[in-house]
């Protein structure tokens, strides 16, 4: 009797888990993108094969009170304030592709998670906190207009 609670208590936790994201996970959200950065010492960047450099590519923000996890698949452009050491984040907007614009704030460790791809002169990393500009065009390795 005890095992068999014990294996019904590990599979309401092991449920209770896999529905704790509020966003899907998709195989396309591993996917890489063509993009334009510009750094925050306002340097533009052609990149193709851009990403975050480990999970999937979903941004993890605060909008007011709530975390919100937004796929880059739906975002369109991306533009990141200097980050505010008093109040642990940066203030960031997001345009979706149908053109809607959210206020964020990204906290200190999203900011400090690497995103990077390939430049025609090699690879290139920086951290999201370094970005205040992000315009995503298409997937890489697609049909080039």
């Amino acid at each position: 009797m005890r095992v068999l609670w014990t294996f019904g208590s590990l599979a309401v936790l092991c449920l209770l888990a896999t529905t704790a994201s509020a966003v899907p996970i998709y195989e396309i959200d591993y996917a890489d993108y063509d993009v334009t950065v510009t750094d925050s010492k306002g340097v533009v960047t052609e990149l193709s094969d851009f990403g975050f450099w480990t999970g999937p590519n979903i941004l993890v923000a605060k909008r007011g009170d709530a975390k919100v996890e937004i796929p880059f698949r739906r975002m369109k452009s991306l533009e990141v304030g200097k980050y505010i050491p008093v109040k642990g984040h940066s203030p960031a907007t997001v345009v979706t592709k149908k053109g809607k614009s959210y206020k964020l704030e990204i906290e200190r460790f999203e900011g400090r998670r690497y995103v990077g791809g390939q430049t025609e002169f090699g690879s290139m990393r920086l951290q999201l906190m370094q970005i205040k500009k992000l315009v995503l065009k298409r997937l890489s390795h697609t049909e080039r207009e």
